[in-house]
């Protein structure tokens, strides 16, 4: 936002704090949808979303003169990560087997946590390798497509909620 779109520091607060305040109506989408639809559906066309908004937004921004759009995309952005958190949680927690909850809440804890370092690297070697910060944010979009492919490959909601009460009955 510095070297490219010339921000200062109040501007980046500034454009936070747009991020921040859409996540509210963010989460409102992510329950309507989820309700409408399924939660599973819900986040799989949250992440189709942010592929989307990334490429666009990531390759759209490449000069200062782009700075009245990029609060465009902050609002997009915000309303998307209000959408994702709490369909990501209300999907554990509906599948969540009872009495695993710790084994399983600590696994999550664990797996959200071990890749959290990966894109950051991957976006600094790229600006260090001299490629453009455009393409170093716009390969966020792999993280998101690998989400994708894995909620794919979940059976349908439906067995996956009976599954979750099967094994409270087999105890």
């Amino acid at each position: 936002m510095t070297i490219v779109l010339d921000f200062g520091g109040t501007g980046i607060g500034l454009l936070f704090m747009v991020v921040l305040a859409c996540t509210v109506p963010g989460s409102y989408i992510g329950a309507f949808v989820s309700k409408r639809y399924t939660p599973k559906i819900s986040i799989l066309i949250n992440i189709a979303l942010f592929i989307i908004s990334n490429f666009a937004g990531f390759l759209r921004l490449q000069s200062p003169d782009d700075k009245p759009i990029s609060f465009l995309f902050a609002a997009i952005w915000g309303c998307l990560l209000g959408w994702f958190y709490p369909t990501e949680s209300l999907i554990f927690s509906m599948l969540m087997p009872e009495g695993q909850e710790s084994e399983l809440a600590g696994f999550y804890l664990y797996c959200s946590q071990i890749f959290s370092w990966l894109p950051p690297l991957v976006f600094t070697m790229m600006n260090e390798a001299g490629i453009s910060l455009s393409w170093g944010g716009v390969q966020l979009n792999i993280y998101f497509l690998m989400a994708g492919v894995f909620y794919c490959l979940m059976k349908p909601w439906e067995s996956c909620l009976e599954a979750s009460k099967i094994n409270l009955m087999m105890e």
